[in-house]
C-alpha cells in the first residue's frame, strides 16, 4: 500500500516541507497600503463659505414663491399672520428637536424665508385701487 498510515509517518520520500512565504505577510501589505500613522495635531478649518447645491437653491426658491403666493390666495397680511404661527410652531418642534440632515436644514431655511417674504409681501403690499 502506497498511501498507507504506515508509508506517511516514516521520513523519506513522501515528507513534504514548507518553504517561508515570498510575499509580506497581510500586516506588512496594510502597513505598506496605508503608510505611517500621523495623528493631525489640530483639526482642518471648516470652509470658508457653505457649499449649495442647485437643489438647495430651488427648495429655497419653492420658500419664496410660496411667499409670495400667499398674497393670491388670501389677503397679505393674514397670510403674513398664518405663516408666522406656523413658523413658531415649527420654531418649537426645531428647537427641540433640529433637523439634522442638510436638506432638513434647507426645507426648514426656506419655510422662514417664505415667512420673511409674506410679511415683505403685506408691508409693501397696495391694496387695488390705491394709486
Amino acid at each position: 500500500m502506497v498511501g498507507s498510515a504506515a508509508n506517511r509517518n516514516q521520513p523519506g520520500e513522501d515528507e513534504v516541507v514548507l518553504r517561508p512565504p515570498e510575499c509580506p505577510s497581510r500586516e506588512e501589505w496594510e502597513r505598506i497600503v496605508q503608510g505611517p500613522i500621523e495623528i493631525p495635531t489640530e483639526p482642518p478649518a471648516p470652509p470658508r463659505w457653505p457649499q449649495f447645491s442647485l437643489g438647495d437653491l430651488m427648495i429655497l426658491m419653492v420658500g419664496v414663491a410660496a411667499g409670495l403666493a400667499g398674497g393670491s390666495w388670501m389677503p397679505t397680511d393674514l397670510f403674513a399672520a398664518i405663516l408666522g404661527l406656523a413658523t413658531l410652531i415649527g420654531l418649537l418642534i426645531v428647537s427641540w428637536r433640529p433637523p439634522e440632515s442638510h436638506v432638513g436644514r434647507v426645507i426648514w431655511a426656506s419655510f422662514v424665508v417664505a415667512y420673511f417674504i409674506a410679511v415683505l409681501a403685506a408691508v409693501f403690499h397696495r391694496p387695488p385701487g390705491a394709486g
